[in-house]
């Protein structure tokens, strides 16, 4: 699935993706016309940094994202600034004081009534490196108005645009495939060098064929692979890993595929006997957790902590001991050298837990399990550099990492996201960010 200044005025900052941030480039001061971006000139606060934070300012208040469409919203903490896409817009706000730093809306019209799946949004703002220049891809659906005899057409307008002013650095229309002339579109990642979007929905076995995962070549612009029926989730080291047909000729079960981002080519296939659906989550650097719905007689469910390089468990992970039948299962790396794992049951069967291995050798570190007379088990959020974030009925909490004592208990927030400078808190009406204060 893989970071606090000085301010004059002592409070926590709200995410104001509503008031804060309007629409319209990066050197366009002012302008607010379509497809150019705004930007604000109030001067930038010094940016402190702890490594990791474990206090956090204790004010804030939830704000509704807003933009020039209704739909869902994805977030993005990177450096000092916050990053948030929807179909419509996409936006940066400064992480230590909440003010715009830019936004940019796409130049077409925006193709009404896209839908998604039940949990599903766009996907988390890509960050790449552009001839030596970060930047922020974006991937609208827009409509080309018809003439005459000639209908609507439905697009996509896939554009990269400088992470610091917002100014377009270029913008290309990228042909939707015949059936998904209505799907959603997600960004769902990109090397710097090729792109993949995901168009359509995707629920089970009985749907599934629906989707379709395109890879766009980020220096030519152009589509250079699809693979219809092939539901993308993320991308790592080169990888597209994803849901596909195991048999679309007779339109088998679904299996969790991974697939060569530069070519499309199948890389690996996890076997899983008729898998029904599964939800795949990125937990860090080469690593992923899948849970799996099969449909098998006594309709058992499985999670399991899988490599993006292969689609196996890794080397060393097979003995990882989930204490029963649990087959909710969510991981993290913290960036460094520990992945932190919460595992749960589903109605019946096996007992909550969190535990901690080491990357390299999938050695257990710790376990506090549900039921433990002497410790709290934690809800983990996040983690990073040697802290886990979570919370328990107590409030928000931060453990060691490698060893799991409690390392701050009294941290102020429990962030989903969190990097050296801030801790963002989503909510299901809004987002928050507080700065790092220790």
């Amino acid at each position: 699935m893989a970071r606090v200044a000085r301010l004059v005025m002592p409070v926590g900052v709200a995410l104001s993706l509503v008031a804060a941030c309007g629409g319209g480039s990066g050197d366009d001061h002012g302008r607010t016309e379509k497809g150019r971006a705004t930007k604000s000139s109030s001067p930038a606060p010094k940016a402190d940094s702890y490594d990791p934070p474990l206090k956090f300012v204790s004010q804030g208040s939830t704000v509704v994202p807003g933009g020039t469409g209704d739909g869902p919203w994805s977030f993005r903490l990177e450096g000092v600034a916050v990053y948030a896409v929807s179909d419509a817009e996409v936006k940066a706000v400064s992480a230590l004081d909440g003010t715009r730093l830019w936004s940019v809306k796409p130049q077409g019209e925006p193709t009404e009534h896209v839908t998604y799946s039940h949990g599903d949004k766009p996907g988390q703002p890509t960050l790449v490196t552009l001839d030596g220049r970060s930047a922020v891809l974006a991937a609208f659906p827009v409509t080309v108005p018809g003439a005459g005899t000639t209908p609507d057409r439905n697009v996509i307008e896939l554009t990269a645009l400088a992470a610091d002013s917002g100014k377009r650095l270029w913008t290309t229309t990228v042909e939707r495939p015949e059936r998904q002339q209505e799907g959603n579109v997600i960004l769902v990642g990109s090397d710097g060098t090729t792109a993949a979007l995901k168009i359509g929905k995707d629920t089970d076995a009985l749907t599934l064929g629906d989707p379709v995962t395109l890879g766009i070549a980020l220096d030519t612009h152009k589509t250079v692979w699809t693979a219809s029926g092939f539901a993308a989730k993320f991308i790592d080291d080169g990888v597209v890993v994803g849901l596909g047909d195991s048999n679309p000729d007779t339109s088998g079960d679904l299996s969790v595929q991974g697939l060569g981002l530069a070519d499309g080519k199948k890389a690996w296939t996890h076997e899983a006997p008729k898998l029904n659906t599964a939800r795949l989550d990125h937990a860090g650097s080469g690593l992923f957790t899948a849970e799996m719905n099969l449909g098998t007689v006594n309709d058992d469910d499985s999670a399991v902590l899988l490599s993006t390089a292969t689609g196996r468990v890794p080397d060393g992970a097979a003995s990882v001991e989930l204490k029963g039948s649990l087959p909710h299962l969510s991981c993290w790396l913290d960036a460094q050298a520990t992945i932190i794992c919460d595992a749960w049951p589903g109605l019946e069967g096996g007992r909550r837990h969190v535990f901690a291995l080491d990357a390299r050798t999938f050695k257990e570190l710790w376990s506090i399990e549900e039921g433990d007379s002497s410790r709290l088990l934690p809800s983990i959020s996040s983690a990073w550099h040697g802290a886990v974030y979570g919370s328990t009925t107590n409030g928000p909490v931060i453990l060691d990492a490698r060893t799991g004592k409690d390392k701050a208990t009294d941290p102020g927030i429990t962030p989903s996201q969190v990097n050296a400078h801030a801790g963002l808190v989503e909510g299901r009406t809004g987002v928050e960010v507080y700065r790092a204060t220790a």
